[in-house]
């Protein structure tokens, strides 16, 4: 083969070569756009086209007044840049974790675990996350190489423990947890927008390239009835009692009467939800917490024996002991069963006596009167109050057998068990002038457009003793505290009436009463005739004393005298 042949030959192998090259070309590009064409479009999009989410700011509650008591503030979470590829990456794990230590309030060793990660950056979520403007500023003074603030929002509560258990918390993951936070989340956590838009191959959007934007609907705001200044005076009380009475645990509750809104709540062991981490009391005594009652459940059958003529204040009968019909077990008075002798009706109120009240409930009401007046004070349902974890306690219903010494029982507070707000709301209602009234803790929700989307009960209430009737109580109950077991409650210059409650635990497992634990308890209402203020006080298993005279009325006149004074309530 001459050099002229070679030459064709080698022509026609690379025109062939580069027709085969092209014939291939054509049809990947037939391929690509009849067959994967849908396939390439897609993955396409994905590339493009960026999805974002709006978040929504979570609605603020503020009390009666406007006073925040709950928001959104800016947080920063530790970054620490471990890469020894970035220049400015951590030299020295350890001398970082040290200086960080006192700052993050964090041991050295988790840090330390954190910054030896095998990692291009992490963050620092144990200890670092999302922590406050002042721990912030302490980290940007230590001038930290590789360390840098990611800024972000955390929920915020100024005051601290005040009204915690109230409140609740949402956690560092945005997550409604207890109280109020959680039962109006609905209307808190507003809804996430989302904007969908092109962007080029380094990220960047391109002009004119929005696809779509749905802008956030930030939450609407909880406005409370809770008047802070006089939570703050419950939250004093409480902490002065702690040390002086040292009890388990305590419940105290501030109404308004005559429309049934909260001035105050608060619960001991209490929290801080900024550090929602070290609780260890999640439960919410107020509503979640049904014990027998001892003697201010008393107030009850005394309105109903008024209500149905049965209760004369001159009516004299013999103290001490009363042996039941049927019941081989008598009913003893507080004082060991020694009584007072032959003393009045009235007398017998003030003493808080035993004997009288089991007379008043076996002899004189019965089993269905008693049982169906205790159903009308509303201790068979819940107040509604807007709160989770509200529970009812126990009542017998009408049908159930119920042994005398029982309904004796029920009529001076044991054999039942009721929640605080039950009580409130039933005691309410005589000093309201007879009706029960639905408990609330919301004023009302708006949206930042001003539109109101929840407003609290405004209910008429149900008429379930006579205003007569509702008087004739205030007035005893005022002797109760001017003359009786409730001296420690008097307020010089208001008429105060009210109730003393000593009752020993009972232990639900065991069916038995707690040797040594009671809980001490006062319920009263101010001034006397017209009634502005209710307070509920009890101290469950004090260390020093047990009387709800000695122990829980000297707390009820404290939070009841700064109250009133605050509320510029008149003296007489």
């Amino acid at each position: 083969m001459n050099r002229m042949q070679r030459i064709g030959l080698r022509t026609l192998l690379l025109g062939l070569i580069f027709s085969l090259l092209f014939a291939g070309l054509l049809i990947r590009i037939f391929w690509l756009q009849a067959v994967d064409a849908a396939w390439l479009q897609e993955k396409a999009t994905l590339v493009w086209n960026r999805n974002e989410v709006i978040r929504p700011v979570r609605g603020k509650i503020y009390d009666r007044h406007g006073e925040a008591l709950a928001y959104d503030a800016p947080a920063y979470t530790v970054v620490a840049t471990l890469s020894k590829k970035d220049p400015n990456h951590i030299e020295d794990p350890k001398e970082v974790a040290k200086a960080l230590s006192p700052v993050l309030d964090t041991s050295t060793d988790i840090l330390y675990k954190q910054l030896n990660k095998d990692a291009y950056q992490v963050e620092l979520r144990q200890g670092g996350w999302k922590v406050d403007a002042e721990k912030a500023k302490a980290i940007e003074a230590l001038e930290l190489k590789g360390i840098h603030l990611m800024e972000e929002t955390r929920r915020f509560y100024p005051n601290k423990e005040l009204a915690a258990h109230l409140l609740g918390y949402v956690d560092l993951e945005g997550k409604a947890k207890m109280g109020l936070e959680l039962s109006m989340d609905e209307w808190l956590r507003g809804k996430e927008g989302k904007n969908r838009f092109v962007k080029d191959a380094r990220g960047i959007p391109l002009p004119n390239g929005e696809l779509e934007y749905i802008p956030a609907e930030d939450g609407a705001d909880v406005y409370l009835t809770i008047d802070r200044t006089i939570q703050s005076f419950v939250e004093q009380a409480l902490d002065r009692a702690q040390r002086e009475y040292r009890p388990k645990r305590m419940v105290a509750i501030v109404s308004d009467p005559n429309s049934g809104e909260i001035l105050a709540m608060s619960v001991r062991p209490g929290f801080d939800p900024n550090q929602y981490w070290k609780i260890e009391n999640y439960s919410n005594y107020a509503v979640s917490y049904p014990f027998e009652p001892g003697s201010t459940f008393k107030i009850i059958t005394l309105a109903a024996a008024i209500e149905e003529g049965l209760f004369r204040p001159g009516e004299k009968y013999l103290s001490g002991t009363y042996r039941v019909p049927g019941s081989r077990i008598p009913v003893r008075d507080h004082n060991a069963g020694r009584g007072w002798g032959t003393i009045t009706f009235l007398e017998g109120v003030q003493k808080s006596s035993n004997v009288l009240f089991a007379k008043l409930g076996v002899e004189r009401l019965g089993k269905e009167r008693l049982i169906r007046y205790i159903q009308q004070f509303g201790f068979t349902k819940k107040t509604g109050i807007e709160l989770p974890g509200e529970v009812i306690g126990r009542v017998p219903p009408i049908s159930e057998q119920i042994a005398p010494r029982d309904v004796a029982a029920i009529s001076f507070g044991q054999a039942v068990s009721v929640t605080p707000i039950q009580q409130v709301a039933a005691v309410g209602a005589v000093a309201n002038g007879g009706k029960v009234l639905p408990m609330t803790i919301v004023k009302q929700v708006k949206k930042k457009d001003g539109t109101v989307v929840y407003e609290g009960p405004k209910s008429e209430g149900k008429q379930v003793i006579s205003e007569e009737t509702s008087r004739q109580v205030r007035e005893i109950l005022e002797t109760v505290v001017s003359e009786g077991s409730g001296q420690a409650a008097y307020l010089e210059g208001y008429r105060v009436a009210g109730k003393t409650g000593t009752a020993q635990k009972f232990d639900e497992k065991t069916g038995r009463l707690i040797k040594g634990e009671y809980i001490a308890s006062f319920i009263g209402f101010a001034p006397a005739d017209q009634p502005k203020v209710l307070v509920y006080v009890a101290l469950d298993a004090p260390q020093e004393g047990h009387y709800g005279g000695t122990v829980a009325a000297p707390v009820f006149q404290d939070i009841m005298r700064n109250t009133l004074h605050y509320l510029r309530v008149p003296t007489e």
